[in-house]
């Protein structure tokens, strides 16, 4: 799926669980497997300050879409327009790197596993692009949230939408602060090896 517009994004179906069978499967006494949405959600830790009932608000909201293995979820600088979770299945992220005969190959990051996220900046940013690509290491299965949905649910829940941004703007805060700290450990590495290469002249 590429990310070029608005108008190219392949949604999927809306989750659509109606709110009995949703607190049913919720229910620590149903006994209820951990493939419903409800319990999926709270192994995340930016859902951590929702209710069930606003987890509830919140999953009507999402879109449910399978992918094939090797399949792109989105590649390098498309446009961002969703945020994912993955319901089942693992993502590989990759970056590109420029070659001097202008070719790009894929450097593989990291994979990501089931209750992992990714793509947040999207609901962030007004015209956000995506830094990395992401293609599905198996057949894989991917709740997602789009701008135009976060637009209706603040408008429709103002409370879970306020909620949302607070979680999807802790989740760039502690990247940045992992990225902070591993610039520090590099920096001092570096000034390490310099201050051992001086000491050897």
């Amino acid at each position: 799926m590429s990310n070029n517009s608005i108008e190219d994004i392949e949604k999927g179906d809306r989750v659509n669980i109606p709110i009995i069978k949703y607190f049913w499967q919720a229910s620590p006494l149903t006994g209820s497997k951990n493939t419903s949405f409800h319990k999926f959600l709270r192994n995340i830790s930016c859902f951590d300050h929702f209710s069930d009932y606003e987890l509830y608000l919140f999953t009507k909201f999402l879109h449910i879409r399978n992918y094939a293995p090797k399949e792109v979820v989105f590649k390098e600088g498309d446009g961002g327009f969703g945020f994912y979770l993955i319901f089942d299945g693992n993502v590989d992220i990759y970056t590109a790197s420029s070659s001097l005969s202008n070719e790009q190959d894929l450097n593989f990051v990291t994979q990501l596993s089931k209750f992992s996220y990714f793509g947040e900046l999207a609901l962030l940013e007004q015209q956000n692009k995506r830094n990395a690509t992401a293609i599905s290491a198996k057949a894989t299965t991917l709740l997602t949230i789009y701008k135009p949905d976060l637009e209706e649910l603040i408008e429709r829940y103002p409370v879970v939408g306020a909620k949302l941004l607070q979680g999807l703007s802790t989740i760039v805060s502690k990247r940045l602060n992992a990225i902070a700290n591993e610039l520090k450990i590099t920096k001092e590495k570096l000034e390490k090896l310099e201050e051992n290469a001086s000491n050897e002249l």
